[in-house]
């Protein structure tokens, strides 16, 4: 049969021709196997194995899967086999083929070839070499077909033990001989091994060796007695859970190595209170004994799919010696303009200026505890600024720097690394228990960002992807509600957020609110809509839990309506509570519990016809295959009415000192292009407007005559006020017009009395 194996193998193993079953599915013999216990799992069982082609051997290991085939008597020494699925391994210089999939093609055969195994070197522990006739005596170890001192579970039918010595696996009623006396075999004595260069706490292992430091990109749950070397980035609090188990803690921490590999370690239970206090960040450790398993990416942003769990049995040494090769932390900035386009939850890390921050506000949680919140401004090079929240213990360290930073006249550096992104007044990114801040860090990221914001990015103008600040000031992009459709925001991929003056004229009353599930999530609750299951109680279906009392949000349907046309916009639970001055709950009890409907009609009465500064999301969806755009609230503010006709002044006179058509910027301004307009705007010249101004050539200072032109289209011959351009236009409607459904209706235009009005 020995034409069956595939001769040479071996030999391409070890010269890294053949690196795993990819390049090759060799048809090898199994001459012995060997139990024993890995000491980062010890209550598990691994089975070492010798290989050969007929012409060479070499080291194996059986994956975890496999060893029921050897305890049910399918895999045994002599057995041919198909490596099917296989990786390979140095471990100490030594090729080891680990096995995770095979093919046992005889169960039984003689050994293959007429080599023996020969011994290896006493200093070195060398690889098993080719054809050889040498001694079959060996320090510990036996060779095929020759005498074991060790574990043996069958070592084919040339071997020459005898009966009472050898046993056979697959026969449970056979014991197995674990180190018999050594006067059995005339054995060289072998010379002790070197001590170990750290202490260790667990149980000894039998072969134990001195320990290899590898790449933690290199760890995989294969991989046998392995040592790391890193630096711990971060480490989070020491938590209390419940489960069906019963109660425990857990605390976590983030590794990073020499070659950039990062990876997650979680202790729980007695392992935490063992490690909690001598894992501080910044410092060095060799890490050994801990156990891999799949990553748990809800929960773990790291970019490694396994990550270690430690126990008791698990060795961490400190390393007093600072290792340069390892760096204090690992970076992948994004720019702020970026962030507007990634999902939702994404975890980033993002690096920029400071130009504002709010002092701390403590939130009241579900769960009757409080938490601190601080939110600040970033900006950087892209022309965008997000807003950034702090919670917890963030804004009393961070967070308190920055605001002295701050209130003194500076405008700090701030690294965030691990922050999540959310959508909640636009994009913003949030603190979690793994994020990490850094004022005014030593990278070079940071002293480009200082030398460009003292060049121009103290002035330069800056669009928020969330709450629109910038620098000491607020930069509105303030849109008119006909420029929503006539531009046709939305309808790209990314929504637009515009801003705009406009007025309530009509709110929708039936279904003002809605149930939500008051379950804390991390650091805020669910949030989704619970059902009521007739007996007092709600369940969430996300939660798959019920509660016994359930949230209230708005959920509020406005109409807009603003000198240019009409809107409709949803606002939702922060932005429902600015607008009818008193939460969601106390409203639905008023209507509903207390079935006072005078009270409830007043008070929609008085949020009729208000006036505020919307800021809004405009983003096309599509409902019934038909595209819809759809205009969603994210902020509102009570209209300033000095600071809103200094910036409408503001604009008029960049028109007059950049030239420009009044119908091309004026919109930009928040004066409508469309629709009825300003009549202080496009009065034939030297005629009085509705106060009794002058006005001279369409309102453009007095030239002293000269030819009428028109201010819409730039051309001579007619004023504005007759514009051809203009005169066709549907005055004041947008999305069909509306009427509001309670005294009075709009029909399809504007009254008279809000033309130019802004």
């Amino acid at each position: 049969m020995g034409e069956i194996l595939t001769a040479g193998a071996i030999e391409m193993i070890r010269n890294e021709t053949v690196n795993s079953h990819e390049d090759m599915k060799p048809v090898m013999q199994l001459t012995e196997l060997k139990l024993f216990t890995a000491q980062q799992e010890p209550s598990k069982e691994r089975i070492r194995v010798l290989l050969s082609d007929g012409t060479a051997f070499i080291q194996g290991m059986l994956g975890i899967t496999l060893n029921h085939l050897v305890k049910d008597g399918v895999l045994q020494a002599g057995s041919i086999l198909r490596l099917d699925h296989f990786v390979c391994s140095e471990i100490q210089k030594k090729k080891i083929v680990v096995i995770a999939q095979l093919e046992v093609i005889a169960t039984k055969s003689d050994i293959i070839g007429d080599h023996v195994r020969p011994p290896r070197k006493a200093e070195h522990g060398g690889d098993y070499g080719n054809k050889s006739n040498t001694s079959n005596t060996e320090t510990g170890t036996s060779h095929v077909g020759q005498q074991r001192q060790q574990q043996v579970f069958g070592s084919g039918s040339n071997s020459s033990l005898p009966p009472s010595v050898t046993r056979s696996y697959s026969n449970p009623s056979a014991g197995l001989v674990r180190d018999p006396p050594p006067t059995t075999y005339p054995l060289h004595r072998q010379q002790p091994p070197p001590p170990p260069m750290y202490q260790n706490r667990g149980p000894v292992a039998r072969n134990e060796a001195p320990p290899v430091i590898i790449p933690i990109n290199a760890l995989n749950p294969y991989s046998g007695r392995w040592t790391i070397k890193a630096r711990v980035t971060s480490k989070g609090d020491l938590r209390r859970y419940n489960n069906q188990r019963g109660d425990g803690k857990v605390f976590s921490f983030d590794l990073l190595d020499a070659d950039g590999g990062e990876i997650r370690v979680a202790c729980f239970n007695a392992a935490a209170d063992q490690f909690f206090d001598r894992i501080v960040v910044g410092n060095l450790y060799l890490f050994s004994r801990g156990n891999l398993r799949p990553a748990q990416k809800k929960f773990n942003h790291l970019p490694n799919d396994y990550e270690i769990t430690l126990d008791t049995a698990s060795t961490i040494q400190q390393c007093y010696e600072e290792d340069a090769a390892i760096p204090k932390n690992l970076y992948n900035f994004r720019s702020i303009g970026d962030i507007e386009s990634m999902e939702t939850n994404s975890i980033i890390d993002v690096i920029g200026v400071v130009s504002s921050i709010s002092p701390t506000g403590t939130i009241m949680k579900k769960t009757g505890t409080e938490t601190q919140k601080r939110s600040l401004q970033l900006k950087d090079m892209s022309g965008r600024s997000v807003e950034v929240t702090m919670w917890g213990s963030f804004c009393n360290t961070e967070g308190q720097r920055l605001q002295s930073l701050c209130d003194s006249g500076g405008f700090p550096v701030l690294a965030v690394k691990a922050g999540r992104i959310s959508e909640f007044n636009g994009k913003a990114v949030s603190t979690i228990g793994s994020s990490q801040l850094f004022v005014e860090p030593d990278l070079v990221e940071a002293r480009k960002l200082k030398e460009w914001f003292e060049r121009e990015g103290r002035s330069a103008p800056c669009i928020s992807i969330s709450r629109e600040f910038s620098g000491n000031g607020r930069v509105d992009v303030r849109k008119t509600i006909s420029q929503i459709k006539d531009e046709k925001l939305g309808t790209s991929e990314k929504p637009d957020w515009i801003t705009v003056n406009a007025t309530i004229i009509y709110m929708k009353v039936d279904n003002f609110c809605y149930t939500a599930c008051p379950i804390m999530n991390g650091d805020r609750p669910c949030n989704k809509k619970v059902t009521d299951n007739g007996d007092g109680t709600w369940r969430c279906e996300k939660c798959d839990k019920c509660v016994d009392e359930c949230d209230y949000r708005y959920i509020l349907q406005l109409q807009l309506q603003d000198h240019t046309g009409l809107t409709w916009v949803t606002a939702f639970q922060e932005a429902g509570e600015e607008i009818m001055g008193m939460t969601a709950k106390d409203l639905y009890y008023v209507k509903h519990e207390h079935n006072d409907e005078e009270k409830f009609e007043d008070i929609i009465r008085k949020v009729a016809f208000s006036k505020y500064i919307f800021k809004l999301k405009v983003k096309e969806e599509t409902y019934g295959d038909e595209p819809t755009v759809k205009a969603t609230v994210v902020k509102v503010d009570k209209v300033n009415y000095s600071s809103d006709t200094r910036m409408i002044l503001g604009a008029i006179d960049k028109l007059r000192t950049e030239g420009s058509s009044y119908g091309a910027e004026a919109g930009n301004s928040g004066i409508g292009t469309s629709g009825t307009r300003d009549p202080s705007f496009g009065l034939p010249a030297n005629q009085s407007d509705q106060y009794g101004n002058q006005s001279s050539n369409g309102g453009r200072p007095h030239g002293g005559g000269g030819a009428t032109s028109c201010d819409v289209c730039g051309n001579t011959g007619h004023v504005s006020a007759n514009c051809p351009n203009t005169r066709s236009e549907n005055q004041g409607q947008y999305m069909g017009g509306g009427s509001y459904r309670g005294s009075g209706s709009y029909g399809g235009g504007v009254p008279r009395q809000h033309a130019g009005s802004y």
